[in-house]
């Protein structure tokens, strides 16, 4: 609730101060007598307890949040469950919880001014003179659906804990000094120059002999196995699988409709620019001196002290005037065309000019243009469920009969059976047996999976159960054998005349080598020894503007000091690379001191941000929270899976 009155600002009491409890247990269906007992916290930690009430609506309102972000493809409780939300909202209340307990423990008290200072920092509570409007509080507050009362309890235990987490980071500041370092050594350029010597080049290499081919097989046998190749049975269980069998009557098409209304209906719109002041006259004035022809924007900020940039509201609907401040400015506003401004018009602090920039007309998208697109949605978000109301049916099978045959024919359901693939899903003669993505992931699990193994339950994607599940039994698995010389002749060969390329490629590098510590021109020896010289310029210790520079070449620069020469082998196995290092220009923190306060400013919030996790770790093993797991179970419906 905070977050929205502040306009932005951080999520602490996001989950902290929502709603009612009434209205969330409402929508569970939870009854009164879960109030009586232990119930009234779902963790407790020191003294400071997650109340139940904060604790289930901060669940529910981040479900409805992602559920819009989904288009409401999938039901509240539906997301709880998938991306266990109760468990990750619950985890970030109890460090909130032990942050409280710790400031209590301290005696860490927010003084009247204090509170005071912190309503300041909230725009929805200023008039536009950008004094304190005790009016423009109660009404954001009636927005938020906030008490008073909360909004205090709330901002003191902010700034309580803000003040014992800045007193932590400021015991141990991390000095400029370590900044300038740091950028030195960051900001540090090279210029080398390299001559490449490239082993696909290379031609000059004779035939190998039957002995040296016989002698390389038996070197490297183990690089020439055959793969292991398993067999094996799947049943898999998509949405799509069940389309067909979901009718959707004209009631449910109405209420989706309805529903994403955001989607198929804009309203008209218009993009507003406000100026705001403390009496009618200096409106009237205003108005006065626009006429005349000075502009709007550049006057409003002369005359106020709001920026230019606050003076642009944007694109308000006529909804979102009523909401933000009543119905007669939305009337008002409304009634006027693209360039026009309005008469002053009185509101809760002051009196308010508005010009419209430009008018946005709404479009509308009736039920018949979108019918079959939303029933064909509809269809697939009800699949999602025949799916998993079918999987305990083929649960107990499975688990009755011990294999997916048996179960697949007795519950009628397709299963697909792979024989003798590799790891790549290709069969003994090199064609492809598994193309598709889903098939692709079954693979994997296959060769994941043990010989006589109860088939399991798994995802066909980790992240989101409603693509589909399967279950895979291995049923043969054949061991890596040795291929015969005959078999593999051609590729010994081949990787016997890469290997002799790429021995050649090094004792031309370090001729290279000799030769340019010699005092002879790179340009000269790559022109003679077959290879090609260019320059390095403004090389980084990151790839940023060196892209074409492969990391351990790059490494090697900097590992080389001005004059020094190496080679390394190209990264991509390629022949090899003779390096120079020519020049050295560290970086320069006085000529670049706005980068080093940059730099200095991240190491501080690094450094913050270890310290305070470390400070949450040593309050929760402090603490030692004890979370009423059955009732969050209750609330969210996790009897079956704890």
């Amino acid at each position: 609730m905070l977050l929205k009155l502040r306009g932005g600002l951080d999520s602490f009491f996001v989950t902290l101060l929502l709603g009612v409890l009434i209205a969330a247990f409402a929508i569970w269906g939870i009854g009164p007598g879960m109030l009586a007992g232990n119930t009234q916290s779902v963790a407790t930690v020191g003294d400071t307890t997650v109340p139940t009430a904060q604790y289930a609506n901060a669940v529910q309102r981040r479900a409805q949040q992602l559920q819009a972000q989904f288009g409401g493809q999938f039901t509240a409780d539906r997301i709880i469950q998938m991306m266990q939300l109760d468990r990750q909202v619950l985890q970030q209340m109890i460090q909130e919880a032990a942050i409280a307990e710790n400031t209590r423990e301290l005696g860490i008290r927010i003084t009247d001014a204090q509170l005071a200072a912190e309503l300041l920092q909230f725009d929805a509570f200023k008039a536009p003179d950008g004094s304190f409007s005790q009016q423009m509080m109660a009404q954001a507050l009636n927005q938020a659906n906030m008490t008073q009362k909360e909004l205090y309890i709330g901002l003191r235990r902010e700034a309580a804990s803000n003040q014992l987490l800045g007193s932590i980071t400021q015991g141990a500041p991390v000095p400029r000094v370590l900044a300038e370092r740091l950028y030195t050594w960051q900001a540090e350029r090279r210029r080398a120059t390299m001559i490449n010597f490239a082993a696909s080049d290379i031609t000059d290499v004779a035939e190998p002999t039957e002995e040296e081919l016989q002698a390389y097989y038996e070197d490297s046998k183990s690089n020439y196995m055959t793969p292991e190749r398993r067999s094996y049975n799947y049943i898999m269980l998509t949405p799509a699988q069940f389309v067909d069998e979901v009718e959707i009557k004209e009631e449910d098409l109405l209420q989706a409709y309805d529903y994403r209304r955001s989607e198929y209906v804009r309203d008209e719109s218009r993009d507003l620019q406000l100026v705001s002041f403390a009496d009618k006259e200096a409106a009237d004035a205003f108005i006065e001196r626009v006429a005349a022809g000075e502009d709007f924007i550049a006057l409003g900020a002369e005359l106020t002290e709001f920026s230019a940039e606050e003076l642009e509201l944007g694109a308000n609907t006529k909804a979102d005037l009523q909401t933000d401040f009543d119905s007669t400015t939305a009337d008002a506003v409304f009634a006027l065309g693209e360039g026009e401004l309005s008469a002053p018009i009185e509101g809760l602090a002051g009196w308010n000019v508005f010009r419209i920039k430009s008018i946005t007309a709404g479009e509308e998208q009736t039920l018949e243009d979108v019918r079959a697109d939303l029933e064909a949605s509809l269809k697939a978000e009800h699949a999602v469920d025949l799916m998993f109301d079918f999987l305990p049916d083929l649960e107990d099978a499975i688990a009755e009969d011990g294999t997916l045959t048996a179960a697949a024919t007795k519950l009628n359901v397709p299963l697909a059976t792979v024989s003798e693939v590799d790891g790549r899903g290709q069969g003994p003669d090199g064609s492809p047996k598994v193309t598709l993505q889903e098939e692709g992931t079954v693979l994997s699990e296959a060769f994941r999976t043990e010989l006589g193994i109860e088939p399991e339950l798994k995802d066909l994607d980790p992240t989101d159960s409603t693509k589909g599940v399967f279950f895979v039994e291995v049923t043969e698995i054949k061991d890596p054998a040795e291929r015969s010389f005959e078999d593999v002749r051609s590729e010994i060969r081949s990787a016997w005349i890469a290997q002799r390329r790429q021995e050649k490629a090094g004792e031309i590098a370090e001729a290279a080598k000799a030769r340019l510590e010699a005092g002879e021109e790179a340009e000269a020896i790559a022109l003679d020894l077959g290879g090609t010289s260019y320059d390095a310029k403004n090389v980084s210790r990151t790839a940023e503007g060196t892209s074409g520079l492969s990391a351990n070449i790059r490494r090697l620069i900097f590992d080389l000091g001005v004059g020094q020469i190496d080679a390394e082998r190209a990264a991509d196995g390629n022949g090899y690379v003779v390096v120079r290092v020519n020049d050295i220009t560290p970086g320069d923190p006085v000529r670049d001191a706005a980068k080093v306060d940059a730099l200095h400013a991240e190491l501080k919030a690094q450094f913050g941000s270890e310290l305070f996790e470390q400070y949450q770790a040593k309050l929760l093993d402090t603490y030692s929270p004890e979370i009423n797991n059955s009732l969050v179970n209750q609330l969210f419906r996790r009897d079956a899976e704890e």
